[in-house]
């Protein structure tokens, strides 16, 4: 743990409220993109290429499990191989990117910018072609307006400033005006040579003193709380409660079974608990013991959704130019909607709608919303909608089933 003596003056709110602009590191506060297992192996495979090649590695070459440093190095030791072991580093980059799991809070960061009107760029060591591959997996490009990966030269690499100064350039915005995001002394020492300010993401033991030393303005062990953080600043006026995703389902459980609700759980290096079980569902919907009730997944997309009580309509956000455009067009996407059958969901009662990365007794911690049902059991609809040319929605329709006498 962070002694208090030992962490920077809370200046994380101060921060959010200057930032115009935020700049995320990809591999870390986003995803975790490579598996403990990855790294290594990779590394091991561009060493490899390497040797084939004829160049005999210094003795600090000839072990270790950063891919990146590795590819450092390769300017110095084998200059004339810069390209092809960038290229190979790359090409295990967009394998890697087909699997990688979204960290939990991260896109909480990125609706809380959207709905603050702060344009994102995400400013990596890692490849674009890799951060494609993973934003386009669900369509979440749209989120960034830039995307700064690694260039052919390994020297511009952060903590070189140059990534961080052409998201600048990019978003149109001063460096006073902007804040970086990353949970790497890189990421740190590359804000502070551009003149922008640092939130470090301390996402393992020891990490926040490492990235305090290298100077870093704040802390966060959490994205999902630096959302929060950033959302106060300047929450905008909303027609409709929303409940956002941080890259996972969102998950509707009765408030009869919300304390069987466990979340996330990390109680193993195998599982994420009930988290995982709602992350294998597969499909926009579907259904899930709770202890002895039943909670609806709201799978496929981390998008930002709402409950219509009067329609008993789940309403889910995919794209659009605003909210009230959104608003304006519910009436006609459920009226041009073409319903497909998704099984049914029985509940004891009134439920709550929230991140399935939460606990269901933590919801204090999270944005949640009551959805108000009465008991029993539903016919679950869906349709995937395109009101007009700019604005995409995924209905869920919960039809109650009548009893037979």
């Amino acid at each position: 743990m962070t002694s208090e003596a030992e962490r920077p003056p809370d200046r994380l709110g101060d921060i959010a409220e200057r930032a115009e602009a935020v700049l995320v590191d990809f591999d870390g506060p986003i995803c975790r993109l490579f598996g403990s297992r990855a790294a290594p192996r990779i590394a091991a495979d561009l060493r490899q290429l390497i040797v084939d090649r004829g160049v005999v590695l210094p003795a600090e070459l000839r072990d270790g499990d950063d891919p990146l440093e590795l590819f450092r190095a390769t300017a110095v030791v084998a200059p004339e191989l810069v390209g092809v072991v960038g290229a190979a580093l790359a090409a295990a980059e967009v394998e890697a990117a087909a699997s990688a799991e979204t960290t939990i809070g991260a896109f909480d960061l990125v609706a809380a910018c959207l709905a603050t009107g702060r344009p994102l760029a995400v400013v990596s060591n890692n490849s674009a072609a890799a951060i494609g591959a993973y934003l386009g997996r669900r369509d979440r490009a749209r989120y960034f307006a830039a995307v700064i990966g690694r260039g052919e030269h390994p020297d511009l690499l952060k903590p070189n400033p140059v990534p961080v100064e052409q998201a600048l350039r990019a978003l149109k915005v001063a460096p006073g005006a902007a804040v970086l995001v990353g949970d790497s002394i890189t990421d740190i020492a590359a804000a502070r040579a551009a003149g922008v300010a640092c939130i470090g993401y301390a996402n393992k033991p020891g990490k926040a003193e490492r990235l305090v030393a290298a100077g870093a303005d704040a802390i966060v062990t959490d994205m999902t709380d630096l959302a929060g953080v950033l959302a106060r600043t300047r929450r905008p006026v909303s027609q409709l409660p929303w409940v956002d995703s941080g890259g996972g389902p969102l998950i509707v459980v009765p408030t009869t079974a919300l304390g069987d609700w466990k979340g996330a759980s990390d109680d193993d290096d195998d599982s994420w608990g009930d988290y995982d079980r709602a992350c294998e569902v597969d499909g926009y919907v579907g259904v899930l013991d709770v202890g002895a009730a039943q909670a609806l997944v709201l799978a496929d997309e981390p998008a930002s959704t709402t409950y219509l009580p009067d329609r008993r309509i789940f309403v889910r956000w995919l794209y659009a130019v605003s909210e009230a455009e959104v608003v304006r067009l519910v009436p006609r996407a459920v009226e041009i909607a073409d319903w497909e059958d998704a099984g049914t969901w029985t509940t004891s009662g009134p439920a709550e709608l929230f991140d399935s990365g939460y606990t269901g007794d933590g919801l204090e911690h999270t944005t949640h919303l009551t959805v108000d049902v009465a008991p029993g059991t539903y016919l679950i609809r869906t349709a995937f909608v395109q009101p007009d040319k700019r604005t995409a929605l995924m209905l869920v329709h919960l039809v109650e089933q009548k009893q037979s006498a």
